[in-house]
Order: structure tokens, then sequence, then C-alpha cells
């Protein structure tokens, strides 16, 4: 593959120009031989193989490797990691003065050592002089390494020692794993080595299950979703037995479905009996997780577990009493095996707890800080109050953790519509690993949604995030022009200023929106996305037409380009009507728009949610007449609009989110999500004071019955008075809430936000007095008339 930077394509003939004295080949040939570490590790076998395969694509000679015992002779050698020969030339011990995961790539006496401490560090060393002396660079995993090609390298003389900035680097992985062990990723999920190509070679530390682990140890039934996570284990019905193991609810009912009730002193003694069978089973040498089950609220509202939570002065203090329990035994009896578990959620364990005497949490503990409910918009330096809570609360853990043992996950993208449409979210993430590191973070798992569907900025992201957490202070705008230059080609310019205006877009935004954490639902609106108005789609389309005339002739950046375009090309469809209207010369035929979608969408990125926004793109986008009951009102206090809901009712029903409908006020409408048909269906109203744990004020209810119903017609039904607050919503079906209009945006400071709310329904199917159809309720518009 051709070099793409003209850093890389200098950097050999820099060497030359400056009378370098190693020469590392000559005409294709070499003098040098490759030579093991004692004792190779399958971690050295690794790092040998791929220096000698790279150093043979990049020169075409062959570099012969051999046993440490066997390297004799006056042949200059490159040294892989620590042997005899190696000391006696380095006069000293190597990996004395290095600290875990240290290393050192370095030229002497015409010989060239790579060496490092600990699982990974000759591998490190390895990739450090392949990427520093000879321009290696491997940007995305959905390409081939780029590897310079010379017959001549000379190198002048060299002594770098380097660490990593976060000693435990874990991301979202693909197979096969190359790409991940040679960017610096040290971690992964080793169940039955699922994950790992090349068995012993990724984690530093087993870590058999990765997170919300509570229920693998004691499992409720055994059809729960992690009951057959350990083969080993005895029992898998502990509920039926055990009842009084699993957390009591408010109204003093023990459920199997929370989490578990951690001041019982015989479920403790089970939990510890179970966990030590695992580590008998797999090792001292291990990650223990034990994660809360992925629930907000309380653990347990029992009169003890109540009391551990003033204890602590935490909701998590339960577990945390447990916590220190279990580390205590271990200290004891497996003095190599570490504990980890989450700060997760800020009403449950994200706040640290308060520890008797201003102590410290035990050094075999490990604290995992996953800021799932900040706002994907915004870096912690932005003033919003609860991501300012959020980075105070990561900084207070930094204070009771033994040092490295803070570890976190960062969300660089958000699901749901955050996941379709265009984000600027490379300067946030850059800005947050950094604000990680200064706040004692030693440990960093990507929870990268879009790397595995290949969308958007997401290869960008991830090389990013590769070279941060190995050098957190590294040159990133070199980096990004590294890898926009090779991945875009003659388009890189256009496509780095559309990534800045994105950044400045989503930096545009000062007030967060409630509810757009990790995840914003079907959330598409302006209020999500303001910057995503129709002369910015339009400037941005006519942008790409000139980036794929640029690389016009190269399928490999066309499809690049087009992997960029695909978020803004959702954005289009999203907006069809408004950006024909104003721009009709431009924006002719949705179907254009959706077949480049298709056409990169190999790996899958919301298929549903395509088809749905060409359904509405092929309407004619206007509106039909509102009822009698509105013709007297005056048209500028009424608002009508549309519900959203979640993936959930595709993935559970197989239906469209947004199915077309001529009988509709649009021409589409959204299905009401429900697990089964309800009668009757609720449709309410909620203002929220707290979304974790689940706390607000209900306004008017609505309850249709099947007397209220003309089957397969759509009729209009009074919600009610409302009053709006920056926090609130509609919802449909008391089931499920997963329908739902997102009312906030409307409230205005200082006014009364008083509302008159209606809701548009069409019931089908036998459930609802209809025929044999499917059964189905469909929302073709909710009408807010503002009251004076």
């Amino acid at each position: 593959m051709k070099l793409t930077h003209l850093l890389i394509t200098t950097l050999l003939l820099t060497h030359a120009l400056h009378g370098a004295d190693i020469a590392l080949s000559t005409a294709g040939k070499t003098e040098f031989r490759i030579v093991k570490p004692a004792n190779p590790s399958p971690v050295d076998d690794y790092a040998v193989t791929k220096l000698s395969e790279y150093l043979r694509q990049m020169t075409g000679a062959e570099f012969p490797v051999m046993d440490a015992e066997k390297a004799t002779g006056d042949s200059p050698c490159l040294y892989v990691g620590i042997s005899a020969a190696v000391g006696e030339k380095l006069g000293t011990d190597p990996l004395k003065e290095l600290k875990d995961q240290e290393h050192v790539s370095r030229s002497k006496g015409g010989d060239i050592f790579l060496y490092g401490k600990g699982v990974h560090g000759n591998l490190h060393a390895v990739m450090e002089f392949l990427e520093t002396s000879l321009g290696w660079r491997w940007f995305t995993f959905f390409e081939e390494p780029v590897l310079p090609r010379s017959p001549e390298v000379a190198l002048e003389p060299f002594n770098r020692t380097k660490e990593n900035s976060y000693l435990s680097r874990e991301t979202a992985l693909h197979v096969p794993m190359d790409f991940f062990y040679q960017l610096g990723i040290n971690m992964g999920y080793d169940r039955k080595q699922q994950y790992i190509s090349s068995p012993g070679i990724l984690s530093r530390i087993p870590n058999e299950i990765f997170t919300h682990s509570l229920f693998a140890y004691i499992p409720p039934t055994a059809e729960a979703r992690s009951a057959k996570t350990f083969e080993w284990l005895e029992k898998r019905d502990y509920f039926q037995t055990n009842p009084e193991f699993f957390s009591m609810t408010r109204t003093g009912e023990r459920v199997a479905t929370l989490q578990l009730c951690f001041s019982n002193e015989a479920l403790r003694k089970e939990l510890t009996k179970n966990i030590l069978t695992h580590i008998e089973k797999s090792g001292e040498n291990n990650l223990i997780s034990l994660v809360a089950e992925d629930l907000p609220g309380r653990f347990c509202y029992c009169p003890s577990c109540e009391s551990l939570e003033k204890k602590f002065g935490s909701i998590g203090g339960p577990i945390y009493d447990y916590l220190l329990e279990l580390c205590g035994v271990l200290h004891e009896r497996h003095p190599r095996t570490m504990v980890k578990t989450a700060a997760y959620r800020r009403a449950q364990t994200q706040k640290p707890p308060v520890l008797p005497d201003g102590g410290k949490l035990p050094a075999n503990l490990i604290i995992d800080f996953a800021p799932i409910e900040d706002s994907y918009f915004a870096d912690w330096t932005h003033p919003d109050a609860l991501n300012q809570e959020t980075y105070a609360d990561l900084k207070a853990w930094n204070t009771i953790t033994v040092p490295g043992n803070l570890w976190a996950w960062l969300y660089p993208n958000g699901y749901g519509s955050g996941a379709v449409m265009p984000v600027g979210n490379i300067e946030r993430n850059i800005i947050n690993i950094r604000m990680m590191h200064q706040a004692g973070v030693r440990g960093l798992f990507i929870d990268h949604n879009g790397f595995h569907i290949r969308a958007g900025l997401s290869e960008l992201q991830h090389y990013l995030f590769c070279k941060l957490i190995q050098d957190v202070n590294t040159d990133t705008d070199r980096h990004i022009r590294e890898f926009t230059d090779h991945v875009y080609g003659p388009a890189a310019p256009l496509a780095r200023k559309y990534m800045e205006e994105l950044e400045e877009g989503r930096k545009a935004i000062k007030v967060l929106l409630p509810g757009i954490t990790h995840n914003s639902g079907r959330r598409f609106g302006d209020e999500v996305f303001p910057y995503l108005t129709v002369e910015n789609i339009h400037r941005w389309q006519t942008s790409f037409d000139q980036m794929e005339q640029a690389v016009k002739g190269d399928s490999t950046k066309i499809s690049a380009v087009k992997v960029l375009r695909r978020e803004l090309d959702f954005a289009t469809l999203l907006k069809w009507h408004t950006l024909r209207d104003k721009y009709p010369e431009y924006f002719k035929d949705p179907d254009v728009i959706a077949e480049r979608v298709r056409s990169v969408n190999s790996r899958g990125l919301e298929p549903r949610t395509l088809e749905d926004f060409l359904a509405v793109a092929k309407t004619d986008g206007k509106e039909k007449p509102l009822p009698e009951e509105f013709k007297d009102l005056d048209p500028s206090k009424i608002v009508t609009l549309l519900p959203t809901n979640t993936e959930h009712l595709e993935r559970n029903h197989g239906q469209g989110l947004q199915p077309e409908d001529p009988d509709a006020a649009r021409g589409y409408a959204a299905s009401v999500h429900m697990p089964k048909p309800e009668l009757p269906l609720s449709v309410g109203f909620v203002q929220w004071e707290s979304r974790q744990p689940p706390k607000g004020t209900h306004g008017p209810k609505l309850q249709i019955g099947r007397s209220k119903i003309t089957p397969g017609k759509y009729r209009v039904y009074k919600l009610g008075e409302i009053t709006l607050t920056p926090d609130s919503m509609i919802w449909f079906a008391a089931s499920s809430w997963a329908t739902q209009l997102e009312t906030g945006f409307l409230c205005r400071p200082g006014e009364t936000n008083l509302w008159d709310a209606w809701v548009s329904l069409k019931f089908e199917g036998p459930a609802y007095g209809g025929g044999e159809e499917a059964n189905r309720v469909l929302c073709d518009r909710i009408i807010l008339v503002k009251k004076p």
C-alpha cells in the first residue's frame, strides 16, 4: 500500500541524509538477524513474527529469526526482549529501572534492542520501533497496514524510552485481533477465549465476565440471561430456594429481577463460595467482575440494606460493604486476584462511599467509573451542572482508590438518534480522555458505538483513542491529518472542514437537554440537533459532491467518503420536504440518497431507520387539515407533533417504527409499542423530577376502552391540560412508555406553559375490534394548543 503522508514518505530519506550508520537493508538484502528473548511467551513470539513480516514487506529482505542461545557471530542483530546476550551488550539489567509496560527501542554498536516490562512490553517496543523509525501506520481495522517500501533503509543511532498513559487499554473488538494487538490494546473479554484468536496474547489479566455479573454467580432462575456463564456452577435457581438472597422492593416483596440483598449473611457466604470456586477453576491471576445488574435505583429496601446505605453515605452502601469483605478474603487466599466493580448511575454507585477514618479502598479493588448519564454533546469543560457533577464524582473516587485502580468507560457516541445523525464527537472525546487521566484514571474501556458498523467518524475516533491511551499528550492534530490524508486522499481538506463545522455545531449547544445521555432514543428533532439546518445540510451535501469527484476512480476512497457522508444522508431524508422546498433543483429524488446509504451499509447501520425515513420522504410532505373542533382556533397557537419510539418495537415485533399510512395526517405514523395488546390503552403526561431514579409528577391520564375505538380509523382523544416543564413527556401504553413525546423543548421560562393536549390514534386488528390484520396502534399526530 502506498504511503499517504509527507511525514511518513520523507522519514527514511531524512535518516539517510544525516549520515546514518545503521544499514538495516541495502539493495533489498540485510545482514541483520532477529533474536528472540530467553523463554519467549506467546506475546513475544507474536512480536517477533510481526517484526520479521513487516521488515520483509518494507525492504524486500529476509530477516532470519533465531533463538537467543544460537545468536553468535559478528552479524548485527535485532534483539527482541531480554536474553544473556542483551545483558552482556548493554552491560546492565535493562528491565531494572523500567516501570510496568514501559518499553525501550534503542541502538548500540550496530545492534538494535527492543524490550519492555510486563506482558506486552516487548511487543510495545517492536511496534514503537516500526512506527517511529520506519513509518509503519495502521489507520483502520477495515484496511491493511500502511507500509513504506524501500530496499535501502538506513537509520541514525536512536534511544527512546516510552510508557503508556493508560495501563489498561480496552475497546470494542473485532476478529482477527491484529489491529488491536498492534495498536496497544491490552485487555479483552476472555470468556472461553471467544474474542481471542491467539490465546494468551491480548489480556494482561484474564477477565471472564465483562460486566453486570451478580446473576452469573447467583442466578435467580436457570432461564436468567447470565445463568449459563459458568459451566461449573452447581445451582441455578436460587430464587426458588432462597428468595431472601434477592432485593426487597419498596412494598416489602422479594423479587428476582433487581439486585442481590447484600446485607444477608447467607447470601454473602454463598456468593463468596462461588467466587472462590471461579478462581479455583480459572487460576489466581484473574480479574473478578462484580458489577450490579444493569438496572437503576436502590439495591434493596430491607432495613439492613438501608442501614448500609446510611453507613457509607451512598445508595451503593450494600455492595460496597460486601466488596470490602470479599477483598479481605481474597487478599489472604488469592493475593494475585483483583476485583472490579462499576461506579455507575448518579443515583446508584456513581457517588463514592464515605469510608471509616477517611481510609482508602483495598489494593485489590478496581473501580470502573462509567458516566452513562452524561450528555454526548458536551465534554467536562461544559458548565452544565450534571456534567460538572460527574467529573467531581470521578475526582472524588480518585481520593479513595489505590493509584492505578481507578478505571473508566468512555461513551464516544450516542446510541439511538445519536448513531444516525451527524455529530461532531472528535474534540469532546480527546478532551475527556485527557481529563480522565488528570483525574487519576489509569484504565479505559471504549464503549464504541459505531466502530463495528463502520459509521461516520468512528474509524478516526478509534484511531485517536488508540493513540491517546498510549500517550495522552500525543499530537492529535497530526494524527487527524495523517488519518484523513490517507483515508480520503484529495478529499481530505473538505472532509476535515466538514468535521470542524460539525464540532462547531455541537459546541454551540449551550443548554444540554434532559434525556440526551449515552442514548437519545429516537429523538430526531431540531431541539436535539439544532445545527442540522437546511442551509447546513445543503452546503455539506454539495461539499461531499466535490469530495466524491476528487476521488473519482478510487473505489476505496469513494467508499470511505460515502461512509462519512452516510449520517448526513440520514439527516437529508429526515428533512427531505423542507430541503426539497428550499432547494428544488438539488433535492429531487430521495431514492438516490437511500441507495447511496445502502451501498455502504453492509454492516447494517439502522436499516429500519433508513426505510422509515425514506417512507416519510416519499410522501408529499403536506399535513391534512385538523379535525373540525380545531377550525376556529388560532393556528399560531397550535403545534402538531409525532411521538418517537425505541428500537424495541422492531426487535420484538418486526414492525416498522414509522410506517407509511395513507390515512395518517402526513402519510405516515408512529407505531405504539406494547408487549401485548393493551385495553384500555393508557396515555399520560409526566413532569420529571429525576430520571435516575425515576421520580416525577403525573398529570392527566387518558384510558381508551373498546367503546371509544372506531377500528381502522383515526380518532382524536383529548388528554387534557398539561403544564410543560424542561423535562416533561407524553407517554403511551402503561406497559411500555417506549412510545413517547418529549415536550420540554416547548417550555418557555417565565411563561405559564399551559397547553391542551390531544392524541390522534388508529386501532387495528382483532384485539381492538377490527379485522384479521395484525394488532397495532398508530399515532399520526399529537395536537398541542397553547393556552393564554
